[in-house]
């Protein structure tokens, strides 16, 4: 049963809770189970049943699919004030989850079961209203990230990369060649050469799982390039 505290923190972040009648919304909270989760925890594996609706209060999910060779690719990340919409989508087609969605920061998810979904808020228009602005934003990072492996240089895309995590991590970024690739929906191999390039003109330095920006002009010049 979900506490008063949660259920603050439920209607803080969505809203469209409080829309609800109170016998519905008190049966919503009495079924739902509200569950911390480590980094690097798998919540859903593919071709995994759906049983349960994880609505995010706190941390990140990394929702990817993986290849025959082990690649992996990003298709969206679920951050708080969102549920995971491969969940419902494959609740509405009675579906497995075609894809792998992971803890990527500490989570605390309020997990709603797939009954009590469907009974409650599947029906409710602000509900629906939630879900369709939610898949708005979720197919535009979609579109995106196919547009980018699609259209743009790699070399640009990890100048790119780099320069965003420089923005939250400061100057010395903490990461490693293979977790690059799966960002930028790449080889590792082709990381490194490219890491390796920028190094020799001076950008980057390089380390044991982590990367110091020395010069970020020369990495918003390959940004600005257009050809």
């Amino acid at each position: 049963m979900t506490t008063a505290v949660e259920i603050q923190k439920v209607e803080t972040l969505f809203p469209v809770f409080r829309k609800l009648n109170d016998s519905d919304r008190s049966s919503l909270y009495e079924s739902a189970q509200v569950v911390a989760l480590p980094v690097g925890q798998m919540l859903m594996q593919q071709n995994q049943h759906c049983q349960f609706i994880p609505l995010v209060l706190e941390g990140s999910l990394r929702v990817y699919t993986l290849s025959e060779s082990g690649r992996e690719m990003t298709l969206f990340r679920t951050m708080p004030g969102e549920t995971c919409l491969m969940s419902i989508a494959c609740q509405i087609k009675q579906h497995d989850f075609p894809a792998l969605a992971q803890v990527e920061e500490d989570c605390r998810l309020m997990m709603v079961p797939a009954h009590d979904y469907h009974r409650i808020l599947a029906e409710n228009p602000a509900w629906k209203d939630f879900i369709i602005l939610t898949l708005y934003d979720h197919l535009t990072d979609v579109m995106e990230t196919l547009e980018a492996i699609a259209f743009s240089r790699t070399d640009k895309r990890l100048a790119e990369w780099l320069l965003s995590q420089m923005k939250q991590q400061g100057k010395t970024v903490r990461t490693t060649h293979e977790s690059i690739a799966i960002e930028l929906g790449t080889a590792r191999e082709v990381v490194s050469r490219l890491l390796g390039e920028l190094r020799n003109r001076g950008a980057v330095s390089l380390g044991r799982g982590r990367i110091h920006i020395i010069n970020a002009n020369i990495l918003n010049q390959i940004v600005d390039t257009s050809y």
